[in-house]
């Protein structure tokens, strides 16, 4: 897996990355940096923010954003995934796994496919 996976995969299962983590995310071109920021950013808002009412029209929008099998769009669901070497039925498990489970609990999940 290469270091840029691992750094959205890492930040999907509950870690944060660090500058000094992220070195080679600079060799990504300016598009693959915003698509990378898109699909952290709708994962994380559902990750970190899913049952908070402060945050249920946002959270609403990721989740239909990540249920969504609308093509065209440039940065729709299935296209960033495509991008970044993700399954997306697997991403939307572990999405659909966070929706069910408490706060406190949804930031520990692994997103190893090995993981039970």
């Amino acid at each position: 897996m290469n270091h840029e996976l691992a750094s959205i995969e890492h930040l999907m299962a509950g870690g944060e990355v660090l500058p000094s983590q992220a070195r080679s995310l600079s060799t990504w071109t300016p598009e693959k940096r915003l698509a990378g920021a898109v699909l952290a950013s709708a994962l994380v808002s559902v990750r970190d923010h899913h049952g908070d009412p402060r945050h249920a029209d946002d959270v609403e929008e990721d989740l239909a954003w990540i249920r969504s099998d609308e093509p065209g769009e440039l940065f729709d669901f299935r296209r960033l995934c495509d991008l970044f070497d993700l399954d997306a039925a697997w991403v939307r498990e572990t999405v659909e796994r966070w929706c069910r489970t408490a706060p406190q609990v949804r930031r520990a999940f692994s997103l190893s496919r090995d993981a039970a």
